[in-house]
């Protein structure tokens, strides 16, 4: 019996087919995306978004390979469905649930591991409202949450002299941080404070961070802020040796207790000693 091969033309027709059903494949973009930003990721992005339902054909076509509000709606829907943070930004969670969407594998990024954060990149935003930390040695990280979710009005008022406070270091929604006062010098930040129940200069032996979010426990920090923070966090413990139990929030230290609720009732604390290796 003879077998028929397929001629040159038929061959031809097959692969064509093949690259085609390769070039329409829809995959899952890499994480780190949101409002404003532009360019294939994005449209990559809108594509998924198009296929899975959440938009369609005509609003991806209305504004292709701009992050914009139809997007940003779209990406908070798919969110609320997956029952994540519904903050609109493409995040590490929100990427692996879209790439499990779509038929894919998940992967867990690997996590740093302690004593090997480098510094993050940081954006000079200068505050006068510091002093000297009078040879007392960095020992100490406060976290807060600075009552709004305007980055640009909480940096401003901590660069205002008459605000008479400030922060070693603002993390803003968008994961970009601001460095308003130098690791050497005294932020004040925690105001009359104690450390595990003694009395003592926070601001003196600490760094502060203060993370844009309203506090209320009912707006969901983002995955850029998480990212952000775990860096210039584990970076920060490994410059200066702080023990895990001083890695705080400004609830912990502020006198009287109950004064602060800072970083925030929703904030995930497992999660950020875990991406540092402490959990």
């Amino acid at each position: 019996m003879s077998i028929r091969l397929p001629s040159s033309a038929t061959t031809t027709r097959l692969t064509t087919t093949k690259a085609a059903a390769a070039a329409t494949t829809v995959t899952a973009p890499a994480a780190g995306l949101g409002k404003g930003d532009k360019g294939p990721k994005v449209k990559q992005l809108q594509d998924a978004l198009v296929k899975l339902g959440y938009l369609t054909k005509a609003q991806a076509a209305t504004g292709p390979g701009t992050f914009g509000a139809q997007t940003e709606a779209a990406v908070k829907k798919f969110q609320g469905d997956k029952k994540l943070p519904t903050t609109g930004y493409y995040g590490e969670q929100t990427a692996a649930a879209l790439k499990k969407a779509l038929g894919g594998t998940t992967t867990t990024p690997p996590t740093q591991p302690p004593g090997k954060f480098d510094k993050p990149a940081v954006i000079s935003a200068p505050s006068p409202n510091y002093d000297e930390r009078k040879g007392a040695d960095v020992d100490t990280i406060v976290l807060h949450h600075t009552a709004s979710n305007d980055g640009k009005a909480d940096l401003s008022w901590m660069r205002n002299p008459k605000s008479e406070v400030s922060a070693h270091y603002m993390v803003d929604r968008d994961g970009k941080i601001y460095q308003l006062v130098g690791d050497d010098k005294r932020a004040w930040h925690a105001g009359k404070s104690e450390l595990h129940g003694v009395p003592t200069d926070v601001n003196a032996r600490s760094i502060g961070i203060e993370i844009v979010n309203d506090g209320s426990g009912k707006t969901a920090f983002t995955e850029a802020q998480y990212k952000a923070l775990t860096q210039l966090t584990g970076h920060l413990m490994q410059k200066y040796d702080v023990p895990a139990k001083n890695l705080v929030g400004h609830a912990d230290v502020a006198v009287p207790k109950g004064r602060k609720n800072d970083p925030a009732p929703n904030f995930d604390w497992n999660r950020l000693r875990k991406g540092i290796g402490i959990a």
